[in-house]
């Protein structure tokens, strides 16, 4: 692709891109709301002259968590500010007690107009979000972007090969560093440049980083319980049907289903009520009874975002979605630092190194027709030391990868003190 197709692609797309911005300025809590954010105007008070990062959505932003927190204490002096792309993953930013804001859709004119008023040091960006028009106004400024904790999946790769041509190649030499994930992630940028002035360097993985957060576990004393987490369309009935066939032989087990995205929970919970279960929103719980379900409680559905580590924490057998429809997964990292092994589909390709090295250490167990959802987690059931053991295994694959913040942050020293 050339710049100048890519221009007339962004013109062509304006009237949604206006649709969409008033959709996002209605949705949004009163006192954040910003009349066309993402066409480059900003909260009043956002600190300058400082870090911008750069997180799409929620997952993004919980792996930017442990960099943020270590960036504060490497950094003090030098504020940040955080811009994302979702609502969840706003809300998340937020609740790191960092300033956020929305980021601009990819105009020129939205991209200087925040450079301007930010005047930041250095931009971050989480995983690989590479904006054309964006990379070009900071590279005009001599301004360092950073892709951290950087991946290719298997389709973003073919799909950059097909379509990135020269405007791909302009737009990775504009950047100063790429930290990939692994040394697959670095040979795959490596190759899109083709030839390009790239520095990638390997740094492995932050979400490895992440430490357990102090949470009051959610339990339920005396039932069999499991939690899907991260659940995506389409596959909310293949785990309402294999939480059936559970029930068929434990009459008093307790599925908690926490879909990756909580605006969805009305159409759920209408599917829920249609086969039949007995269900609770975890938004109703009483407090003056703890958070305590009903004793005839099926399924309970997590309808509220910035809760699942308390279920990490509390519940044994975890099945992490996005890996039964062709989404590509979600971290299984985050149940793993509490020493939770997961079940997982076979579609991960977005945490394809992560899962690689949990399957070779036998710290997962894989779903698929030769065994199918409803046996695994029922075999995590039959033989809990097994399970527990598998679960220790994950966590010490979370503590031999430990390191990667402390690689990018010496890549940081080096661009914030030139």
């Amino acid at each position: 692709m050339t710049h100048w197709l890519y221009a007339i692609l962004l013109v062509i797309l304006s009237p949604g891109v206006l649709v969409d911005s008033w959709r996002r300025y209605v949705r949004a809590p009163k006192k954040h709301r910003v009349m066309f954010a993402q066409l480059g105007r900003l909260p009043a008070g956002l600190p300058v002259g400082g870090i911008w990062l750069h997180a799409v959505s929620l997952g993004e932003v919980r792996a930017a968590a442990v960099l943020v927190r270590a960036m504060q204490v490497r950094f003090p002096a030098v504020p940040i500010v955080i811009s994302t792309t979702t609502e969840t993953g706003a809300i998340a930013a937020r609740a790191l007690g960092v300033p956020h804001f929305y980021a601009p859709f990819d105009y020129a004119f939205a991209q200087t107009r925040v450079l301007n008023k930010l005047q930041p040091q250095l931009i971050i960006v989480m995983e690989t979000e590479l904006w054309p028009n964006w990379v070009r106004a900071v590279a005009r400024r001599m301004l360092p972007m950073v892709v951290v904790n950087a991946r290719l999946s298997d389709r973003s790769f073919a799909r950059y090969q097909r379509w990135g041509g020269a405007l791909l190649r302009e737009t990775l030499a504009g950047l100063a560093v790429i930290c990939a994930q692994s040394a697959a992630d670095k040979a795959r940028f490596l190759a899109l440049a083709a030839g390009a002035p790239l520095e990638v360097q390997d740094c492995g993985n932050i979400k490895f980083d992440l430490s357990p957060p102090e949470v009051s576990p959610w339990r339920v004393e005396h039932r069999l319980v499991w939690l899907a987490a991260s659940t995506h369309e389409g596959e909310e009935a293949q785990v309402l049907a294999a939480h059936q066939t559970l029930l068929n032989r434990n009459p008093s087990a307790l599925l908690v289903l926490a879909p990756r995205h909580p605006e969805r929970a009305a159409r759920i919970w209408a599917e829920i009520a249609q086969r039949g279960f007995t269900a609770e929103r975890a938004s109703a719980f009483s407090p003056a009874t703890g958070g305590a379900i009903k004793a005839d409680t099926q399924v309970v559905l997590l309808d509220q975002t910035g809760q699942l580590m308390r279920y990490f924490a509390g519940i044994a057998v975890v099945f992490m979605g996005g890996s039964l429809v062709p989404v590509g997964g979600h971290n299984p990292i985050e149940p793993a630092v509490f020493g939770r092994a997961v079940i997982s589909g076979r579609s991960v390709q977005n945490f394809r190194a992560v899962y690689a090295v949990l399957d070779a250490e036998a710290a997962l167990a894989w779903v698929d027709r030769d065994n199918p959802l409803a046996q695994a987690v029922q075999m995590a059931w039959d033989e809990p030391l097994r399970w527990q053991t598998m679960g220790q295994r994950a966590q010490a694959v979370v503590m031999a990868n430990r390191g990667a913040t402390e690689r990018v942050l010496q890549v940081m020293d080096g661009l914030l003190t030139r």
